[in-house]
């Protein structure tokens, strides 16, 4: 029987100073040991998703600078990256380096907010790569590692745990299994071209029947977002060449997100994607040397989509935490078991858990998504990549001076530096006294209490600033 492997966590939760999910993520990076991933000198990359515009769940800056921040004191030189994408839709931002980076910053991600370089690991139009095998592949035998990622000397995989439309969940085998891909390695992973068109697995499930044709309002849309111009729609119905189509998925994305069914998927294709996407995680990890990567994940803005969406709905769970380990299959597996035992968040999902009857404990990205999330997880057993079962270990910070000092910005509390400023010039004193009214005259506060409000603003003294404001 395997060892079952340590996975670290820590909760979102937070009621002082060394709770903050940001000094837990610190914490946790030394507890799972993935300062040893890293000797002085080491090019290490951190790979996170930098979000496609318009989308607000994305990681904030401040958790990924929290990792380059202790990458950094191990004597590591790190750059944070993330990859191109496929052109799955007419309008992504991230299907060149240029358009990529616009977009990073959008979302915070700057040399200046992440204290280190940003690189687009594939290079300006993602041809920039590096070709792995993979003997023990499950389906592919060969992938396409961005280069950056593959000529780096050490990764801390750093994810971003949500729901994916295809991959049903993405987290640390996502991040590098498709974000650690160059584009010709995301097709591969994808499973373009594998069978035939009327398989409908490595091209997409075609029913021209179904196309509204010039009647469809997004007819357009659906052609302009082909790269390849495999796609006519005219009077006469729905034309697609076969030989150009390369599964790009934007006319998939774009039937199935406006409401319309000519363009689709077969159930069969995402368990198939996930095997794929788990054989292209391990060859990431091949171009390292055993011990050079480590991974964490932020298991927060749980949303069914990817950060690859352009948008966000309402989370499937409430905040889970953070966590690391050294085994890509145990940390996502854990990451799925604890937001399947948590509670459903209210309205989530659009409200399909509800619309389920969801019991918690149940798969959530099963009902949310429609494919359950774990293939990923046994094709990386299967291909030896990791093992699913582990031993959850909670970190609780203990509440010490030396812990609430421990990761702040300065050992020296910076109450210490107005102390001698106040030396110099103590301008408090200057506008002594305030003006108020005396203290004897001060208001009644239920007399301020307004009927309409929650008991706890009734007891709040609002009516004076209501009058005053001529309300």
């Amino acid at each position: 029987m395997a060892q079952k492997a340590k996975v670290w966590y820590a909760d979102a939760n937070a009621t002082n100073w060394t709770e903050s999910l940001v000094c837990k993520a610190k914490d946790i990076f030394y507890e799972a040991k993935l300062n040893e991933c890293i000797e002085k000198g080491d090019s290490v990359a951190i790979k996170i998703h930098t979000g496609e515009r318009n989308r607000t769940r994305c990681l904030r800056p401040e958790l990924v600078a929290a990792v380059v921040e202790e990458v950094k004191a191990c004597g590591g030189r790190p750059f944070v990256c993330d990859t191109t994408t496929l052109p799955y839709h007419a309008y992504n931002d991230r299907i060149i380096a240029s358009l990529e980076l616009e977009g990073a910053a959008r979302h915070g991600f700057t040399q200046a907010s992440l204290g280190c370089p940003l690189v687009i690991a594939d290079g300006f139009s993602g041809d920039d790569d590096v070709r792995v095998e993979i003997p023990t592949g499950v389906i592919i035998k060969e992938a396409y590692v961005a280069a950056a990622i593959a000529h780096a000397d050490a990764m801390i995989n750093l994810a971003h745990a949500k729901g994916h439309p295809i991959a049903s969940f993405g987290g640390c085998i996502k991040c590098i299994g498709i974000g650690g891909q160059s584009k010709r390695g995301k097709f591969q992973e994808h499973l373009a071209h594998w069978g035939t068109p009327e398989d409908f697995l490595g091209w997409p499930a075609s029913y021209p029947e179904k196309c509204l044709n010039v009647k469809c309002e997004f007819h357009k849309q659906c052609m302009d977002g082909c790269h390849a111009g495999a796609l006519r729609i005219d009077e006469t119905g729905f034309h697609r060449d076969t030989e150009k189509c390369w599964l790009c998925y934007a006319c998939q994305v774009t039937c199935i997100f406006t409401g319309h069914e000519s363009q689709t998927f077969t159930a069969d294709y995402f368990p198939y994607a996930q095997m794929a996407m788990s054989d292209a995680a391990l060859a990431v990890l091949l171009t390292f040397e055993p011990g050079k990567v480590g991974h964490m994940a932020y298991a927060i803005d749980t949303d069914t989509m990817c950060d690859c969406i352009p948008w966000a709905g309402l989370p499937v769970s409430p905040d889970i935490g953070v966590f690391a380990s050294k085994d890509i299959v145990a940390i996502d597996s854990a990451i799925l078991d604890m937001i399947d035992a948590a509670p459903a968040y209210p309205g989530g999902a659009g409200k399909a858990l509800e619309a389920a009857n969801y019991k918690q404990g149940a798969d959530k990205f099963a009902v949310t998504v429609g494919t359950p999330p774990r293939y990923q997880l046994t094709a990386g057993v299967k291909n030896g990549m990791g093992v699913m079962d582990y031993e959850l270990i909670k970190w609780e910070p203990p509440l010490t001076a030396a812990q609430v000092a421990k990761w702040q910005v300065r050992q020296t509390p910076t109450a210490l530096i107005l102390r001698e400023m106040w030396k110099k010039r103590d301008y408090l004193k200057e506008v002594q006294p305030f003006q108020r009214i005396p203290f004897e005259q001060k208001p009644n506060i239920p007399d301020y209490a307004v009927a309409d409000r929650t008991p706890f603003l009734k007891k709040l003294p609002v009516k004076e600033w209501a009058e005053a404001a001529g309300r």
